[in-house]
């Protein structure tokens, strides 16, 4: 899988500790790495919290400087080997982790009837 978790970060799994990105992002990359080699396929795809702190900053931005999003910008944001971008025409679940402010949340969209949830 080629996901690691440094002592600090395992560190962060403690008590009232505040979880980041790393943690999130190794957590999100072994549900769906399980899933992928259980059932084939991702039914639940989990975007890396890099992708929303990136979103982010960019929309604090002057509307003239803002990054126009491309389809290729977003597999960045994914496993090469894990998660393609055509996955997302074909799964039930997108979460979307959010870490601001040493505190996170999810937004959790059911993709067949496009409603949105907020996990918090």
């Amino acid at each position: 899988m080629g996901q690691l978790l440094t002592t600090a970060e395992c560190h962060n799994l403690g008590r009232r500790e505040c979880v980041d990105n790393m943690t999130l992002m190794f957590a999100a990359t072994l549900f769906m790495y399980f899933e992928k080699r259980s059932f084939g396929v991702i039914n639940k795809i989990v975007f890396s919290p890099n992708f929303t702190t990136h979103a982010l900053s960019n929309y604090k931005r002057k509307a003239c400087n803002q990054h126009v999003w491309q389809l290729d910008d977003y597999q960045t944001f994914f496993r090469n080997e894990l998660v393609k971008m055509e996955d997302l025409l074909t799964v039930d679940w997108v979460f979307i982790l959010v870490v601001s402010s040493e505190h996170w949340w999810c937004y959790a969209l059911k993709v067949c009837t496009f409603q949105l949830f907020v996990i918090d």
